[in-house]
């Protein structure tokens, strides 16, 4: 089996391709899905092989900014990208910057982290091109885009479970989803929900449309000093 290394270069690899402008428009389609088959897969395959161990690796807790502005909006994408990869996202309230905690899997920290610095910038660059530049367009928009890659990333999840195993990958999954669940309740005895609401359905479904066509993966351009990048 590869390294996680050189797992990733290759993910990399593919996507340079997908994202180059010069990379003919069928090519890049299909280098954009291949590395996003491959970017679940790798993820199974951490986790099978967390489950042959010997000695179990733990969840760790990693924090990131989030800066504003739509903060909450961000933070959806973020949880959004993390829940179909077995990471909890722990989080506080308000408008202005706030610190997100990740628990999780050290590979599955790896993975969010580059997803979600790819995602937020292609939203942005998205959200530039529409005509409508409101407040409340760009947060629905935002929420709308960060439902849509959730979905996306939560169905090609499935299809790779069931086409590398079915029932002893999803055990996997389970028992690695379990011990991120109990390492929250570990650290955040004491954790609420909260509701995100919208007030422009244009924006959210123009979101949608985006995280539709997202390629849900990450070039190496993308990986440093981009997550500020919606005004």
């Amino acid at each position: 089996m590869q390294t996680s290394d050189a797992v990733l270069a290759r993910i990399r690899k593919l996507l340079a391709v997908a994202e180059h402008p010069a990379t003919p428009p069928a090519e890049a389609e299909s280098a954009a899905a291949t590395a996003e088959r491959l970017i679940i897969k790798y993820a199974i395959d951490e986790a099978l092989l967390e489950a042959r161990a010997d000695v179990r690796s733990k969840p760790e807790v990693r924090t990131i900014t989030i800066e504003a502005p739509y903060v909450t909006a961000k933070v959806m994408l973020l949880a959004a990208i993390a829940g179909a990869h077995s990471v909890r996202v722990i989080t506080g309230r308000g408008d202005e910057a706030r610190m997100a905690t990740m628990v999780g899997f050290d590979s599955d920290l790896r993975l969010v982290d580059l997803l979600f610095t790819s995602l937020l910038l292609q939203a942005a660059t998205s959200l530039r091109r529409e005509p409508n530049r409101g407040k409340a367009f760009r947060r629905a928009f935002l929420i709308g885009f960060a439902r849509e890659v959730g979905d996306r990333l939560r169905r090609i999840r499935e299809e790779a479970v069931a086409e590398s195993g079915g029932t002893s990958t999803a055990l996997a999954l389970r028992d690695r989803r379990d011990a991120v669940e109990q390492a929250v309740r570990e650290h955040f005895p004491r954790l609420s929900t909260a509701r995100v609401t919208y007030s422009d359905r244009g924006g959210l479904m123009a979101g949608r449309r985006s995280g539709a066509s997202a390629n849900l993966g990450t070039g190496e351009r993308n990986l440093a000093g981009r997550r500020a990048a919606i005004e």
